[in-house]
């Protein structure tokens, strides 16, 4: 299942336009009910695997990060996942 989301109407934050430490620190005021760690860039996997262990994201099928060369490409997934596809 994808967007709409039932955090905010959109995830106002994208990949590319970021490095990680911001885009972690949105994530992480956005989603201020949610256990998300604050971790650097070399382990951004923890990150990634504990959003997918919570609760409240589990309704989105959030990948894990296995498979994933980077973090951007994960939160590319992440972000089209929680907004849904983007509209014309």
């Amino acid at each position: 299942m994808s967007g709409p989301n039932q955090f905010q109407r959109v995830f106002p934050f994208v990949p590319q336009n970021t490095d990680w430490q911001t885009f972690n620190g949105n994530l992480i005021m956005y989603y201020t009910s949610e256990p998300i760690p604050i971790t650097d860039e070399a382990n951004w996997q923890i990150t990634a695997q504990n959003i997918i262990q919570t609760p409240a994201f589990s309704r989105y099928n959030i990948p894990g990060p296995v498979g994933f060369q980077n973090w951007q490409d994960w939160a590319n997934q992440f972000v089209l996942l929680i907004n849904g596809p983007p509209r014309n």
